[in-house]
């Protein structure tokens, strides 16, 4: 993962930064399926990740804007998510 050493990136959620977790290279865990059938009877796998990721809080009601900024060597990522959470939902 040697593009993870010149990695850089920033989120905010309606204009508060959100801190970011650095992942070089690490085993992750992906999904529990309820059904084990759904995943040819296992309970989700394990696979390598990298990057720079975030978790966001629980959102209240209403809109909201997500940005997020990034790059490694030739590579960017610049992204806005507008968001709309329903009151029945949250």
């Amino acid at each position: 993962m040697d593009f993870m050493a010149s990695a850089t990136g920033s989120a905010a959620l309606d204009g508060k930064r959100l801190d970011a977790e650095t992942y070089r290279g690490e085993s992750i865990q992906i999904g529990r399926f309820a059904d084990s059938s759904a995943s040819g009877g296992d309970s989700g796998f394990s696979t390598i990740g990298c990057g720079l990721w975030i978790q966001l809080p629980p959102l209240e009601p209403g809109a909201h804007v997500l940005k997020i900024r990034g790059g490694s060597d030739s590579f960017r990522v610049s992204v806005d998510y507008a968001l709309t959470i329903d009151a029945g939902q949250s």
